[in-house]
């Protein structure tokens, strides 16, 4: 473990012996304990208590003794806890059971909350009273949510198992200790520990505790070693006083550990009156609220968590090996609120900005075609992306998947027709908005990308169409006959699914098929099928050069097939006066094209698009 850095010098005050520290009786007394056990507490700093904030701290309105802070030549410290007083695992010594203490089966967790639930039962003939008593008794956490509060979450993470899991584990420790406390035989309360009361102590934990690696303390006793449950000898400890400050996003505080103390600096001006508040770091509202049972408004460092166990089969999972090393992978992903994709910044907009660099491979890698595997396994790994069609795949995949959290949310939106009342419903509420402003500006940010991306280098069935009127009326009057295409055992169906890429195959008929046509109207080729037609030239074995040749290697089953889709561009040939494909087709050119579709086409949701 590393030392932590010893604190720089400041002139400690005496404690003055008449100074009140706070019109609440028992938090001055509390304040008074700490200072006569060597803490320390500004004198222009006020503790207080109010409904909205409950225990905090102020700049006293009332002190002359305040001072400009942007003129001072080093952070002011507020208030500082003795090391003796950092209530953990290390101190006081507990007196529990060896047999809990040193059990490898349970978590480290689980032997700091049944220490903190024995403080709880002493009480006054505890040495941590003045400062136990203090502790709340409920919060406003889900665990504490009833069925109503409850529902105001569903269709989020919390509502959607994130809290049961929780109660489940916790559960089970709790029945774990319990019954090592029951076989030791020598606890005279043993009644008293209660799910309730474990619930209490796990929960002050995570609301107001610190951890032990970054205020610098180990227990150095068995409870400190590796168990079966956790391998992370880190530990929750609680520190009198200096808990007491509230959260507020993006406050300037120095966290100030040494041996002897814990203090906490400010480099900021601190106005009279003013609430001095603590920074827990950048938490979204769903971690306050399931953690701390508050969220905060329009929240600056607000995330949603995403979880993705999917991994990649086949040849794709070994590429995806070999990818993860270059990246730290997660199975749960925290995004936050997109920014507004501005024209200027479309052209050099990549997934990577708005998203996880190792989510936006794992989707690369899941979505890749048989060719862009083979890319990807080969290719250098730091360049990205594949291949537009591959990008483009990406993009909607992600839309797809973020498409479905923000359905589930507004499913269960309660607020659309039961206002919140209570303050629970209330933080349920703020984080549900919270929750959909993040999705929605995320899918805002992919349109852009898909936007820019539809420029030159894709094309939709519709865009097509509108080009081609007259293939537009043929598929009115005669829709292609998947029904038919099928047949009895037919792959095909089953492997094109979607009609719009039975469109993109004879599309692509007739564009190859025009190749030096002068002046065709029919075809409408623009910019992006010269482009096409280009990148297929410039590909072995895919040009229209090569495929023309005889295919010796068509089955006989996919060669009826391939022959139905052939007779239908036939008879739309022989109708048209101009020509519909400009030749005769045969099965194999149906071949060739429906090669191309599977590499070139991509088609998620509603959404079907043919790619450079």
């Amino acid at each position: 473990m590393t030392e932590p850095a010893p604190a720089s010098k400041r002139t400690k005050l005496d404690p003055e012996p008449n100074r009140r520290y706070s019109e609440h009786q028992l938090l001055h007394e509390l304040a008074e304990w700490v200072v006569r056990a060597g803490g320390y507490i500004s004198d222009i700093l006020e503790l207080y208590e109010d409904e909205e904030n409950g225990f905090s701290a102020r700049i006293s309105s009332q002190s002359d003794k305040t001072r400009e802070l942007g003129s001072a030549t080093e952070p002011l410290t507020l208030i500082s806890c003795p090391a003796s007083l950092v209530f953990s695992l290390a101190n006081p010594k507990p007196s529990l059971p060896a047999s809990l203490l040193e059990s490898p089966s349970i978590s480290t967790h689980t032997k700091a909350c049944f220490h903190l639930c024995e403080h709880l039962l002493l009480k006054e003939r505890g040495q941590f009273w003045p400062y136990i008593r203090l502790l709340p008794e409920t919060f406003d956490t889900p665990l504490y949510f009833d069925e109503d509060e409850m529902e105001r979450l569903a269709g989020t993470n919390l509502g959607a198992g994130d809290v049961v899991l929780r109660k489940q584990v916790w559960t089970q420790e709790w029945e774990v200790g319990k019954e090592l406390l029951e076989e030791a035989g020598n606890i005279e309360d043993i009644e008293e520990y209660t799910w309730e009361l474990y619930l209490r102590a796990a929960t002050i934990y995570t609301s107001r505790s610190f951890p032990s690696k970054l205020v610098g303390i180990a227990t150095n006793t068995p409870a400190d070693k590796p168990t079966e449950s956790s391998d992370d000898t880190d530990f929750p400890v609680l520190i009198p006083l200096v808990d007491i400050l509230n959260h507020k996003p993006n406050t300037k505080i120095i966290w100030e550990p040494t041996s002897i103390s814990f203090s906490l600096r400010t480099p900021e001006n601190l106005p009279l009156g003013s609430q001095v508040f603590n920074n827990y770091g950048p938490k979204g509202n769903e971690e306050l609220l399931m953690g701390y049972g508050f969220v905060i408004p329009e929240n600056p460092t607000d995330s949603l968590a995403m979880k993705f166990t999917v991994s990649p089969r086949g040849p794709a999972a070994d590429v995806w090996e070999l990818r993860k090393l270059k990246q730290k992978w997660t199975e749960v992903f925290h995004l936050t609120k997109s920014t507004d994709l501005g024209e200027e910044d479309g052209d050099n907009y990549s997934l990577e900005n708005e998203w996880p660099e190792a989510l936006v491979d794992l989707f690369r890698i899941l979505v890749a075609n048989e060719n862009e595997i083979q890319a990807l396994h080969n290719g250098d790994p730091n360049t990205t992306p594949v291949s537009i069609r591959n990008e483009l795949a990406v993009a909607l995949g992600l839309k797809a998947a973020i498409g479905q959290k923000l359905a589930a949310i507004r499913r269960y939106d309660m607020s659309l027709v039961s206002p919140a009342t209570s303050y629970r419903e209330k933080l349920a509420d703020i984080y549900r908005k919270g929750q959909e402003e993040i999705i929605i500006s995320k899918i805002q940010k992919l349109d852009g990308f898909l936007e820019c991306y539809a420029r030159d280098g894709i094309l939709s069935v519709s865009q097509y169409l509108t080009n081609n009127s007259d293939f537009a009326q043929q598929l009115d009057q005669n829709p292609i006959p998947v029904e038919e295409i099928e047949g009895e055992d037919g792959p095909f169906y089953e492997e094109i699914i979607a009609k719009e890429e039975l469109v993109f195959l004879i599309a692509i008929l007739r564009e190859c098929l025009a190749r030096g046509k002068e002046n065709n109207s029919s075809s409408g080729r623009g910019q992006f099928w010269h482009a096409f037609v280009q990148a297929l030239s410039s590909v072995p074995g895919a040009s229209f050069d090569d495929f023309v040749k005889p295919n010796d290697v068509m089955d006989d089953e996919s060669e009826g097939i391939y022959t139905a889709i052939a007779e239908y561009c036939n008879i739309a040939e022989a109708e048209y006066q101009d020509g519909f494909i400009g030749q005769e087709v045969n099965s194999s050119q149906t071949s060739w094209a429906w090669g191309i579709v599977r590499a070139k086409c991509i088609t998620v949701g509603e959404y079907t698009f043919l790619t450079l």
